[in-house]
């Protein structure tokens, strides 16, 4: 938000505005002085009453007289409540015309910088002007009735010590002087703190809502310590503005205690000497009447009403008179920076690590930091499995049930396996163990050799993972496309747009992509064509067809048959599996291991999955016959 802004944090733009509104106000201005006469009236005789109703009444013997006073003291206090009805009738046709002046500035202001301006128009900022014209309304209203109420205390206080004795002013007015002089001291840079804590806090607070919006960028890309990084300075400059608030705040208190407790202080010490030279009882008790029941309480709620209100009301006008000026922030605390090429509402440091991002393993936020590489040449010794389980143990908890018990698969090189089954029979967790994202409670996993938490560490060398829920960057697609093989050529890019059909989201190849905005099938189509595009010996697919039509699905199917990896795919909409291709089914404890055909004979589940299925199709038309490699070690057969 904007603000002209001096380097000593002086509030001197605001007087010539305040002037000026003021001499348009002078009538209700001056009705306000009026009724405020009344409560000088009435400070004046609670000192001097009092004083009077003691040495000419009470301790003269005449009850008469004492009580005399005491009811011109009723009679003023009742006056005073007379008084404040008409002060806030009055302070009504003053801040009411400041509100509808504030608010008619800021949307002129507004409105003119979105007509002018050629950058899009920010049509919320007169919503937020306006709420704050009513943070200006409700601080001035206090800030002028608190000031109103010390002057005329303090005229009715000291004109009622001059009253009574002379000899009492400089017990009060030194210390009340010297307490005030030192408040004023501490106004100017109060506001120039409370205005670097502000900013601090709403750089703070921006940059909250840029990452809270680019959680799963920074996920994906690895990119925390960046961002706690950026975050680390803006955070520092918060904490140190609010330290510097604090100091002067201090200052603020000893300001406090020399204008409305050292009075009382002097008063006590000095009463052997008052007393001894004249002065009497009932003046000294006037006095300190003056000093606890008017002037501590007034001292003490303009100290609080400026230090609070009115360092926010300076602030704030501040703030809405800067709407004209469009003066951007304070130069001291930069907010988060985004590069330029992206054109993106997310922290930098998720950029920065975008290069990194390109490098992980999956196309999913669970794999970081791993250089894209062809897969192995394949030796001429017998090559070693994909992938491989023994004895493997899974349960999500120490006391929950196993969703896989003491599995044991092999999954050859080349190899196209389909894994069905119901919800919650071990799938996903299945694709997630193999990925290296969770890990067993019981058994080993390798892939070519290595286990699975070492081949996390080699990225797309080892495999790649598209999730049920698929990943997509706010950013082009080609970036989408190739941040796991950043170097994949432009034909070959082009035949992946092509073929799942992403072309409407390419016509504009600098446009970043709003994931918010892609449907459910963009979104898969994206994931899949990254996969596609990387040279990997291992795919694991979770649900790759799901949100898709017919007809992307049987592209789909066709582009993955024909891809060299092996390839695991896990599905419910049960693609027909080719002749030969070998399918796990996983049900409960007892999985089950065979070609289409001998598990359609074998498998009543498998048949209920399997109902309603046409011909084959594409999918796995690479797949190895090998069924030899798996056994269930008793919790699983092999048909």
């Amino acid at each position: 938000m904007t603000r002209p802004r001096d380097t000593d944090g002086a509030p001197s733009p605001l007087l010539c505005p305040a002037l000026t509104f003021a001499r348009r106000r002078k009538g209700p201005l001056g009705a306000l002085a009026a009724w405020s006469l009344l409560e000088s009236v009435r400070t004046f005789l609670t000192g001097y009453a009092v004083a009077r109703a003691l040495d000419e009444g009470f301790l003269s013997g005449d009850v008469r007289t004492g009580l005399l006073w005491l009811l011109a003291l009723v009679a003023a206090a009742l006056a005073g409540g007379l008084a404040d009805a008409g002060v806030f009738r009055a302070l009504g046709g003053v801040i009411e015309p400041l509100r509808d002046s504030l608010v008619r500035h800021v949307v002129r202001a507004t409105l003119t910088r979105a007509v002018t301006s050629p950058t899009p128009a920010d049509t919320a900022r007169v919503s937020r002007l306006t709420a704050q014209t009513e943070i200006a309304r409700d601080a001035a209203g206090g800030v002028l009735l608190t000031v109103r109420s010390f002057l005329f205390t303090s005229i009715g206080a000291l004109t009622g010590l001059a009253a009574l004795s002379p000899r009492l002013l400089p017990f009060v007015l030194i210390p009340l002087v010297a307490g005030l002089t030192l408040f004023a001291a501490t106004l100017r840079p109060m506001a120039a703190r409370q205005r670097d804590l502000l900013d601090a806090d709403e750089h703070l607070a921006a940059f909250a809502g840029e990452t809270d919006r680019a959680a799963r960028d920074i996920s994906a890309t690895g990119a925390a310590p960046l961002v706690a990084a950026e975050a680390a300075p803006l955070i520092t400059a918060e904490a140190t503005a609010a330290f510097a608030l604090a100091r002067w705040s201090a200052v603020r208190v000893t300001a406090l205690g020399l204008a409305a407790h050292l009075p009382v202080a002097t008063l006590l010490l000095a009463t052997p000497t008052l007393l001894s030279s004249g002065l009497t009882p009932g003046e000294l008790l006037a006095a300190l009447t003056y000093v606890t029941a008017a002037l501590l309480p007034a001292v003490n709620a303009l100290l609080t009403a400026l230090g609070t209100a009115g360092s926010r009301l300076a602030v704030v006008l501040h703030r809405l008179l800067g709407e004209e000026t469009g003066e951007t922030g304070p130069p001291g605390v930069p907010a988060p920076s985004l590069p330029e090429a992206v054109h993106t509402a997310i922290p930098s440091a998720v950029h920065a690590a975008m290069p990194t991002a390109r490098h992980t393993a999956m196309a999913t936020p669970t794999q970081l930091h791993a250089k894209p590489s062809p897969p192995a040449p394949r030796p001429t010794r017998p090559p070693l499995p994909a992938a491989t389980l023994h004895d493997v143990t899974f349960a999500y908890g120490p006391d929950a049930a196993p969703v896989l018990d003491h599995l044991d698969l092999t999954v050859e090189p080349g190899e196209h396996l389909l894994v069905v089954g119901p919800s919650g029979a071990g799938k996903s967790t299945l694709l997630a163990l193999l990925a290296g994202t969770a890990h067993p409670r019981h058994g080993q996993i390798h892939l070519r050799g290595h286990t699975a938490r070492h081949a996390r560490t080699l990225g797309t060398a080892a495999r790649v993972l598209v999730p049920q829920e698929p990943y997509v960057f706010e950013a082009p697609l080609r970036d989408n496309l190739t941040y796991l093989t950043p170097n994949a050529p432009a034909p070959r890019i082009t035949e992946a747009i092509d073929t799942f059909a992403l072309a409407p989201l390419a016509s504009d190849s600098a446009r970043p992509l709003r994931p918010d905005h892609l449907t459910p099938s963009e979104r898969r189509r994206i994931a899949l064509a990254r996969a596609w595009l990387t040279p990997t010996p291992l795919l694991l697919m979770d649900e790759p067809t799901a949100h898709l039509d017919a007809g992307a699905r049987a592209a789909t199917e066709l582009a993955f048959a024909s891809h060299p990896a092996t390839v695991i795919t896990v599905s419910h909409h049960f693609p027909a599996p080719e002749p030969g291709q070998r399918v796990l089914l996983l049900d409960g404890a007892t999985p089950y291991l065979g070609t289409h055909a001998a598990l359609l004979r074998e498998s009543a589940l498998y048949r209920e999955l399997a109902a309603g299925l046409g011909q084959p199709s594409a999918v796995g038309s690479r797949s190895t016959a090998s069924t030899s490699s798996w056994a269930g070690g008793g919790h699983a057969q092999e048909r």
